[in-house]
């Protein structure tokens, strides 16, 4: 598979479309009707998949270097680390250490898929198995190479590596990546975590209860978005409120 390398860039110009490989300072033009190639391109493309007209277009930027290889698997353990510094820069918040993390890669590294471009990890997704489902724990992609489809192939991998450990997915959400899940047709439910000392489940009797434990609730939802959230933040203000995506796979 392959895609641009890091110091590529393109975009579309009136007339033509711009490509710069910035560190070389080379400067193409090629005809607008390659838009839709350029986009596959920086998504990553397989040259089975490549049209007749697409296959002389990559072999033209092959030729200029234009090109990297690009790699789903899973990590490896020489790997690990790199992995752990991934999300340490790309996450504002770690929920779990990397010695805890290491522990689930010895017994499920299969779960542990990172995105590489030239054996350069750019992204990872990893998790392991719970009572009855399957926990995404962490994603990220570098940022240097978001928004170029990267995350949902890294969803899409865990999907099928998950199979063999049971029909559903649950992952966490940030509140910045809710449309991501929904786009990936994930369904939410609400996550309440309160401390017994601020609040009881009496408190919480308006919602739609789902399960509940003595410091948890976890409650269906009409709608999910993040303007909801934070009017239940604003009102329960000592409890934490988080989305939570789940998808029945196989």
């Amino acid at each position: 598979m392959y895609t641009f390398n890091k110091h590529v860039r393109w975009r579309k110009d009136i007339n033509n479309m711009l490509i710069c490989d910035c560190k070389r300072l080379i400067d193409l033009k090629i005809p607008l009707d390659y838009e839709i190639t350029m986009k596959k391109i920086e998504r990553g493309i397989d040259e089975k998949d490549l049209r007749e007209r697409e296959e002389f277009l990559i072999k033209d930027f092959k030729n200029l270097k234009l090109l990297a290889n690009l790699e789903i698997r899973a990590i490896r353990k020489n790997e690990f680390n790199s992995a752990m510094k991934l999300l340490d820069r790309e996450l504002k918040i770690r929920v779990r250490t990397n010695k805890f993390l290491f522990e689930k890669f010895k017994e499920f590294g299969e779960l542990f898929i990172g995105v590489f471009l030239d054996n350069e990890i750019i992204g990872l997704v990893c998790g392991f198995p719970r009572e009855d489902y399957v926990l995404m724990s962490e994603i990220a992609v570098d940022e240097r190479f978001q928004k170029r489809g990267f995350g949902k192939r890294l969803v899409k991998a865990f999907e099928q590596k998950a199979l063999k450990f049971g029909g559903k997915i649950n992952v966490g959400a940030m509140d910045n990546v809710i449309e991501f899940y929904k786009s990936l047709d994930y369904h939410p439910f609400l996550l309440i975590q309160f401390n017994n000392k601020d609040y009881s489940l009496k408190d919480f009797s308006s919602f739609r209860l789902i399960k509940t434990g003595s410091e948890f609730i976890e409650a269906e939802i009409k709608s999910c978005n993040i303007n909801n959230l934070k009017g239940l933040r604003k009102k329960y203000s000592k409890a934490h409120f988080q989305y939570i995506f789940t998808k029945k796979i196989g």
